[in-house]
């Protein structure tokens, strides 16, 4: 059941905000030009993490992300969108806001296309591969050295790891 149905028209005529409760999930729809195409998001709020899925117009689902204390908070995940069998295209990871760890991006058959690591938003590492057909690793770059400490504690085990059993994978 709906509760309070908001619309806010925007000066361009083209574009509708809907806004209202429905079982429990909060539901944001942006209506383009009319009625039938509509960008959907449903935003659910649980123990102060705020989830919000991003809908396409066919109701594919094209982004998942969260949010603590109205900052970015845990991984952002991005579709593909033709694909309805949720193909991920991305994800990042995210702390207070700030990219802090894994952003891998994909192609449409989910080999890694690019692999980076942040730490509190600066980038620090990336994983590079010179063979698109596998995601075998060849080499890694450190970007920021004075800035290693900042990585999150598993990626920072990740590369003392590498450093010790992969050390020809460092430029």
């Amino acid at each position: 059941m709906r509760e309070k149905v908001t619309t806010s028209n925007y000066p361009s005529k083209n574009l509708k905000c809907e806004t209202y409760h429905e079982n429990g999930v909060f539901v944001t729809k942006n209506y383009y030009d009319d009625k039938r195409g509509f960008v959907k998001e449903l935003i659910n709020l649980k123990d102060g993490i705020k989830e919000i899925k991003h809908f396409t117009p066919n109701g594919i689902l094209s982004k998942l992300e969260y949010y603590l204390q109205d900052k970015r908070h845990g991984v952002e995940t991005k579709y593909f969108i033709p694909k309805a069998n949720k193909s991920i295209k991305s994800t990042k990871t995210y702390d207070d806001g700030k990219l802090h760890g894994e952003s891998i991006t994909y192609n449409e058959n989910s080999q890694i296309i690019k692999q980076e690591v942040y730490g509190l938003g600066k980038l620090i590492l990336k994983y590079l591969r010179t063979n698109s057909d596998n995601n075998d690793i060849t080499n890694i770059q450190i970007v920021d050295k004075e800035n290693v400490i900042n990585l999150p504690q598993i990626e920072s085990e990740k590369l003392q790891h590498n450093m010790k059993e992969n050390p020809h994978w460092f430029i």
